[in-house]
């Protein structure tokens, strides 16, 4: 193996409060290969975090050429030095922490190894709030440096990150797993099949009516109710939802006690549809990477896809929580896309079940599409490039190389 290909590093970049330390600290509670590489600060403020250095060290890295990048910001000069880099590449897997992409590109292209670049963001209000909340003196100045990266994104529109999270829609770890996920899946050049989970790969509506029927049951609710509960989560149940039930119909439990017996009670009747499982293994074999795209709630898909056995059949998992966005936005394809170092420009294929979410969505982001009809008629709109009944007869067809 070369040294570039052995050499794994994370560069987290992103506005002041956007989270880098806390998905730092993440990643290496989850791996302790993750640490972050320590930059040389000369000049005030605090030292936590970085190898504090003098003017006269400073101008000794310069003139040796161990300057990979500098930056000035909050009246402190920060350096990311060759010496600092050959360290922290001998004890594990750096994450270096950057504002500007300018400085992104100064690493890529003067400290060669295997890069994994990250846009982490958040809302000015977020950055704000954050600031304050953990006692920054200087919040005006951290704002102004809000502004000044989100300047320099709109300056560089030709700069692609290979992975962004929007860390206030989803959790420090929830970040640093999807992080680890991609830096440690191979890239090579197999095909990409995205594909939907629910009544997709498995019989969700079935679970659903199953779960709502035995619950009515055994409160002695009456057809109308079950009617009605079924309708409302037949397409998408949250807490939201469930809130919504217990107060048009005074369930006999709170929203929060049902939300707690549903989650796992669900999750451990949800079954694929017959010969999914075979079908999948047969796709991966065949060299192609297959990653499920999902809306819905990270805790309760997890646990469908533990139960399911879904989740140890594909190569990745992008759920609209954890990524925060949700499907038909071609940004929740780009994200899966980046999951298995692929890129939406290459191409690949989505399938699923729901036209304007998978179908609609999937064509937007430049994929070819498959419709899982389940025996129904295609609507009005744009048509799939293809229409199967099932997700095997899908599975089937991608794995023939219609090219």
């Amino acid at each position: 193996m070369s040294r570039t290909s052995a050499m794994r590093g994370v560069i987290l970049y992103g506005p002041p409060a956007a989270g880098k330390d806390t998905v730092t600290r993440a990643l290496a509670d989850l791996d302790t290969e993750f640490s972050l590489f320590s930059r040389v600060k000369v000049g005030p403020g605090r030292s936590a975090g970085y190898r504090m250095g003098t003017p006269e060290q400073l101008e000794k890295l310069r003139t040796s050429g161990a300057v990979v990048y500098e930056n000035l910001r909050y009246e402190s000069t920060y350096v990311t030095d060759r010496p600092g880099l050959d360290t922290a590449f001998t004890a594990g897997v750096p994450v270096m922490h950057l504002g500007q992409v300018d400085g992104v590109r100064a690493v890529l292209n003067g400290y060669p190894a295997q890069w994994l670049t990250v846009l982490l963001w958040c809302p000015r209000e977020v950055s704000e709030a954050r600031s304050i909340g953990r006692g920054d003196a200087d919040t005006s100045a951290r704002l102004a440096a809000w502004d000044a990266t989100r300047a320099d994104l709109d300056a560089n529109p030709d700069f692609q990150f290979d992975l962004t999270i929007h860390t206030d829609a989803v959790t420090p770890a929830a970040a640093a797993a999807q992080i680890r996920q991609t830096l440690t899946t191979p890239h090579d050049d197999g095909e990409l099949v995205m594909v939907d989970f629910d009544d997709t790969l498995i019989d969700r509506l079935a679970a659903v009516t199953t779960w709502v029927t035995g619950y009515c049951a055994g409160h002695g609710l009456n057809p109308e109710v079950e009617q009605r509960m079924l309708d409302a989560m037949r397409i998408r149940a949250d807490l939201d939802v469930i809130e919504g039930l217990c107060a048009e119909l005074g369930l006999p439990e709170s929203a929060d006690e049902l939300w707690a017996r549903y989650e796992p009670e669900l999750a451990m009747s949800v079954k694929p549809f017959p010969g999914v499982v075979d079908a999948l293994a047969a796709v991966r074999e065949s060299g192609r990477h297959v990653v499920v795209v999902t809306n819905g709630g990270g805790q309760i898909q997890r646990a469908k896809l533990k139960a399911s056995g879904i989740g140890d059949l594909v190569d990745a998992v992008c759920i609209s929580e954890e990524v925060g966005t949700r499907k038909p936005d071609y940004r929740i394809f780009e994200v899966a896309a980046a999951s298995v170092g692929r890129d939406l420009a290459q191409g690949g294929w989505m399938i699923g079940d729901n036209a304007s979410l998978d179908v609609v969505g999937g064509r937007e982001a430049g994929l070819r599409t498959v419709w899982i009809s389940h025996g129904r008629p295609w609507p009005d709109g744009a048509e799939p490039d293809h229409i199967a009944t099932t997700a095997v007869e899908a599975l089937a067809l991608v794995r023939g190389g219609d090219r």
